[in-house]
């Protein structure tokens, strides 16, 4: 059963990160504005890399390849979102708390990759 598990955990935890990477390519002013918001330098850079980042280790991560450098790098990529766009220590009131959840779940999002990262891809993959 744990293969079975490996491989619902792993097409949740990614699924979150192909939609948002394909959402970002199919309205990319969107995700552009979103960047300049927090003013990042090379706002089309970053929007470019971030697509691509979610779009490719999502997918390796849902086919069960590369797992562990796949989900080190989603892991990374999801402790610079959670610092740079839940800063809830810059807030006060209900939008410090709001940050805050975001920033939690982002965390555990974290736990989940280290989770897969230590137990592998199971043997539900789909590639040789």
């Amino acid at each position: 059963m744990s293969d079975y598990y490996l491989l619902a955990g792993r097409l949740f935890i990614a699924f979150m990160f192909v939609l948002s990477g394909a959402n970002k390519l199919l309205f990319f002013s969107h995700g552009l504005d979103e960047v300049r918001a927090r003013n990042l330098p090379f706002p089309r850079v970053a929007l470019t890399a971030t697509i691509i980042v979610q779009l490719i280790c999502g997918l390796a991560i849902m086919a069960g390849y590369q797992t562990t450098v796949a989900s080190l790098l989603l892991a990374l990529f999801t402790l610079a979102t959670a610092v740079i766009f839940y800063d809830f220590w810059n807030q006060k009131g209900p939008q410090r708390t709001l940050l805050f959840t975001g920033f939690l779940e982002h965390v555990s999002i974290i736990g989940g990759f280290a989770i897969l990262m230590g137990a592998g891809p199971g043997s539900i993959v789909l590639h040789p």
